[in-house]
């Protein structure tokens, strides 16, 4: 009886190691996807890249990996990475019989199992709901919904003022960026702010999202293994599954009471609301012009996260590069402070025409991209041509947004911020693939909300710093070197508040040209800084209601009595300014406060791994 144990053991044995060995040579030699470059262990089993999502870098090894093998890397078995221009066209946009479709495998079903706008593998459902929602983000909603974002912007700005008065010894940005995205989120979702900005933090369900985004990647990485997913979906930590289902529910309670208010104003529900509210079962999706409760539910859980999270990134990020490059700093706050003769300028229409403020955008985007790794999808029966080359049928293939930005084989010093690069004026750069830069992707399934982000980065840079100088704690000089699932993990971006005050000269003209050089001269600062002991008072001096809103329907929380300061002493401070700057031409010039500038610039560097 033994000896028959031992037997059929050691035959489990041999074919176990038999099949393996199979599996090895199939894969490197027989495959059709052999041919393709990379690391060989990659090549047998998607546990490299899988184990490299979960620890959140894969970003960086993807990158390492373009470096080392070329524009096409073998990921896995059947998994493709390209990083060129052609390639983001061919995987993204439109083709004859439709885009690509999504990876089934990547993109996990939201909590009630129904279909969202940004995940769906239907392309029929995915266009109903993206018609529905389209009104919603088109220009005259923008303009609309202008005086509810700038509302909210005055009221960061106010809040910014008040941590100078009550001597707060770390600011951090981060958060405050995250204040201000989730509660215009909120507004335009629900017609209700989160009051993360009145109350000076992060609303409970705020910390569920980021839950969520991570229990999504890394479940996504389980099911690479479908033998034995349902087993490893349960070894991911209990807390950040359950977080993900909590955050589901309370967005699911919120669309309710959206729907039971019957409120006439205009926001993202009403858009989706057109046609009135159907039934989940009994539509046809090629003709139906409805969207079920259900669906309203699935599609808020996923448009808070992508509306808030993902420009409140970009800020942060922004923030930090221009604190590790002074000149780009001096720069920028030159053009922003000569472009206004006061903060009631700063509109999404004046912003939008400031070139080095879209320059340092864009090169923003380029170094951190809000959304580090890539949208995989899968290719259809009969393979096609990605980048000029034959793909298989059933390759789930992506261009990584990190790995493509940083290239060497895409950008001229890929890993310096010079914003300069997309100005056109630096010859260093005239062989940037710039077409390589898709953060928002292209395509029919492209970001429906890059305009109204544009228009909020735009708005609370310029408004951030005509207000303020800002410099960084040594503290957060590697805040850059950050683990992805999805989005960026992000630790405090901090700095020190102090105070300032800036004055025009009295004996020089104000001058005001149509012809103004786009990029002043930052060699000749007509404002002058000092520093003082004084009482002022730090209210915005315009009314936050005056910003346009046509349909007049907009019933802003933000007057609260509590933002009001009376007066504030400015602390002495020796230090010169650490960015001078060109005339403002403020016509009634009062004071600006001055946040994060303390023992001069930080020492920040951008990692390289």
């Amino acid at each position: 009886m033994s000896f028959d144990v031992l037997a059929w053991g050691a035959v489990a044995t041999a074919l176990t190691l038999s099949a393996v060995l199979y599996k090895v040579v199939y894969e490197l030699y027989w495959s059709p996807f052999a041919r393709f470059p990379g690391p060989k262990l990659w090549a047998i089993t998607p546990i490299p890249s899988q184990w490299s999502v979960v620890k959140g870098y894969n970003h960086l090894d993807v990158l390492a990996l373009h470096e080392q093998y070329g524009p096409v890397v073998r990921l896995g078995p059947r998994e493709l990475a390209f990083f060129t221009a052609r390639a983001f066209r061919d995987v993204h946009s439109s083709r004859p019989g439709g885009c690509l479709p999504k990876d089934p495998s990547t993109y996990s079903p939201t909590p009630n199992g129904v279909d969202n706008v940004v995940t769906t593998l239907n392309q029929v459902v995915h266009a109903r709901q993206r018609r529905l929602l389209a009104p919603a983000f088109s220009e005259r909603a923008l303009k609309e919904q202008e005086g509810l974002i700038m509302g909210y912007i005055d009221t960061l700005i106010a809040k910014l003022r008040a941590q100078v008065q009550q001597g707060s010894p770390v600011v951090d940005m981060k958060d405050w960026f995250n204040f201000t995205l989730f509660d215009i989120t909120g507004d335009l979702m629900f017609g209700q702010s989160f009051d993360c900005l009145r109350d000076s933090q992060l609303h409970s369900w705020i910390g569920l999202t980021f839950a969520s985004v991570q229990y999504l990647s890394i479940n996504a990485a389980a099911r690479q293994f479908p033998l034995v997913s349902t087993a490893l979906d349960a070894m991911i930590p209990k807390h950040l599954k359950q977080q993900s289902v909590d955050h589901f529910n309370l967005t699911a309670h919120r669309v309710d009471h959206r729907l039971e208010s019957n409120t006439a104003r205009p926001d993202f529900i009403s858009a989706f609301l057109q046609n009135g509210l159907g039934n989940t079962n009994d539509h046809d999706e090629k003709t139906t012009k409805t969207i079920s409760r259900a669906e309203l539910h699935a599609n808020a859980f996923i448009l808070i996260i992508a509306g808030s999270e993902t420009t409140a990134t970009l800020l942060s990020g922004c923030v930090f590069l221009l604190c590790s490059h002074s000149e780009v700093m001096r720069r920028l706050v030159a053009e922003v402070r000569s472009s206004f003769r006061s903060a009631d300028q700063i509109t999404f229409e004046s912003t939008a025409g400031l070139p080095y403020l879209g320059a340092v955008i864009e090169e923003s985007l380029r170094m951190y991209p809000p959304v580090a790794n890539t949208a995989y999808r899968r290719v259809p029966a009969g393979g096609l041509d990605i980048n000029g080359e034959f793909v298989p049928e059933g390759a789930r293939v992506g261009c990584h947004h990190y790995a493509s930005n940083r290239s060497s084989a895409n950008f001229a010093l890929p890993h310096d911020f010079v914003p300069e690069r997309w100005l056109g004026t630096d010859s260093r750069f005239v062989n940037d693939k710039r077409d390589v830069l898709q953060p928002f992707s292209l395509g029919p399934r492209g970001c429906i909300g890059r305009p109204l982000a544009y228009c909020e980065m735009r708005s609370i840079l310029c408004k951030l710093f005509y207000n303020f100088d800002i410099s960084l704690y040594p503290e957060s000089k590697d805040w850059i070197d950050q683990q992805a699932f999805t989005v960026w993990k992000k630790p405090r971006l901090a700095g020190p508040p102090c105070s300032k005050v800036r004055h025009v000269r009295a004996d020089h003209p104000k001058r005001i040209s149509r012809n103004r050089p786009s990029l002043p001269d930052i060699d000749d600062p007509i404002v002058k800084h000092t520093t003082t002991n004084m009482h002022t008072n730090y209210l915005p001096n315009h009314d936050v209601h005056n910003h346009p809103d046509p349909a007049n329907t907009r019933k802003p929380w933000y007057h609260h009595s509590n933002l009001t300061c009376d007066s504030v002493t400015m602390r002495p401070n020796d230090q010169s300014s650490l960015f001078p700057v060109q005339p403002a031409e403020l016509e009634n010039v009062g004071t600006v406060g001055s946040l994060f500038s303390g023992d001069g610039e930080s020492s920040a560097q951008i990692p390289r791994r």
